[in-house]
């Protein structure tokens, strides 16, 4: 009990965090014309950049994991989020685009242990119906910073320019460092027993629960594939076939962010009535259809794209649900390392269909296609990645233990007893 006051305010400080998060996730797409013209990006130079905060991203979940499971999550997330406020107070200032490209990869480093210190702070206790409802609780919140990236930014943009407007988010990112620093580092380091699994989870062969564990790594790698067109390449899919304006392009990026907000609100509702793994595979399939209907349609509709593109950023709501699943499992003392094995597939899985999307569109545009022609390419590579991802998902394991009822619905998503 005695620490329970300093694990709430972790908590809160580590969901605002991951609000700020995911705005540095999804501004690219806004901007993206701001950014193309100011910097003189090609399409290939423009995929870089859009991929390097989810490379940067990638590439350290797995040290981070191994960290949180030796020093906790203060210190490493401290570290890493004042990387990311340099980076981020760097991008609006400087005319260089080299420079431009290490401060995204910069702001992906400081935003790289955010959820996962957050997951880790949820589930080291558990991965029960409790810890399953905070982690969605505080996905969903999370969810109001890809609104902010949308017509707030494109407001904010046409009133007073890119650069100031990433100017306020770099101090938001100052503040929300130093509030991290001073609540988590007073949090102490979480000694998990080294336990065999809970009564109702998978196996008790190492070699099974390994085997388990691989069957999530495809659907990682494929679930947050058509949030890319959210986070950086929906701003030019728009703009270069429908011509729509910034202001235009704020109003489609807000409505695929409320579309997930509203995804990420039902899911703590919807895991008491049904499986992880159920919702998991009705969101991949989901985003199948959507990403086939835009190979089929590219320029049919702007309402119609701007719906499918809203289908293709809330697959990514299934993502606490697959750690959740993953922490089913997994024994809490290598918890840290699993999960950080899985948000790097995650953040890999956006970082090389960023990259091929600006490979795939420059080959489209020197062999002279259309601009629906070229992007139809960049969606048939979204729908066969998600695809795989979800045909690899069926062998998963589920969570035998998952605690479901009248009971369940008892549970405060924020409780931190037991």
């Amino acid at each position: 009990m005695i620490h329970e006051r300093p694990r709430d305010y972790a908590l809160w400080i580590l969901t605002s965090a991951y609000l700020l998060s995911q705005f540095f996730r999804s501004y690219v797409a806004v901007i993206a014309p701001q950014l193309i013209a100011d910097y003189g990006f090609t399409e290939k130079m423009f995929g870089w950049f859009a991929g390097a905060f989810f490379l940067a991203f990638a590439l350290m979940q797995i040290p981070l994991g191994l960290a949180f499971d030796r020093f906790g999550v203060g210190r490493p997330t401290t570290i890493c989020m004042a990387v990311g406020t340099a980076g981020a107070v760097a991008l609006p200032a400087t005319h260089d685009a080299t420079v431009a490209l290490v401060s995204q990869a910069a702001l992906g480093f400081g935003c790289a242990p955010i959820f996962m210190g957050l997951l880790n702070h949820v589930l080291v206790a558990g991965g029960g119906q409790r810890q399953v409802r905070a982690v969605t609780i505080a996905s969903a919140i999370g969810i109001f910073g890809a609104l902010i990236a949308a017509l707030p930014l494109a407001w904010a943009t046409s009133k007073l320019g890119w650069r100031p407007a990433m100017g306020i988010a770099a101090a938001a990112m100052a503040v929300i460092t130093a509030a991290a620093a001073v609540t988590l580092l007073g949090v102490p380091r979480p000694v998990p027993k080294r336990e065999s699994l809970e009564q109702g989870q998978i196996g008790d062969g190492g070699s099974s629960r390994n085997g388990a564990f691989v069957t999530l790594l495809p659907v990682c790698f494929a679930m947050s594939a058509g949030g890319t067109f959210r986070t950086s390449w929906g701003g030019p899919f728009f703009a270069g076939v429908f011509h729509l304006s910034t202001i235009a392009i704020g109003r489609v990026m807000t409505a695929a962010s409320v579309t997930a907000l509203f995804v990420s609100l039902a899911i703590p509702l919807l895991v008491r009535k049904f499986p992880l793994k159920t919702l998991a595979l009705a969101g991949m399939s989901l985003g199948v259809l959507a990403a086939a209907l835009l190979v089929a349609m590219p320029s049919y509709s702007a309402l119609l794209s701007a719906s499918l593109v809203c289908v293709l950023f809330s697959v990514g709501a299934i993502h606490p649900l697959v750690m959740s699943q993953a922490r089913a499992i997994s024994a809490a003392h290598s918890l840290g390392l699993r999960l950080g094995i899985l948000n790097s597939t995650v953040f890999l899985g956006v970082a090389v269909t960023s990259n091929c999307f600006g490979w795939l569109a420059q080959s489209g545009t020197r062999q002279g296609l259309s601009a629906p022609d070229n992007f139809s390419r960049l969606f048939l590579f979204t729908m066969v990645v998600l695809a795989v991802g979800l045909a690899t998902y069926v062998f998963s394991p589920r969570a035998a233990g998952e605690q479901r009822g009248p009971n369940a619905a008892k549970l405060s998503c924020f409780d931190n007893r037991g």
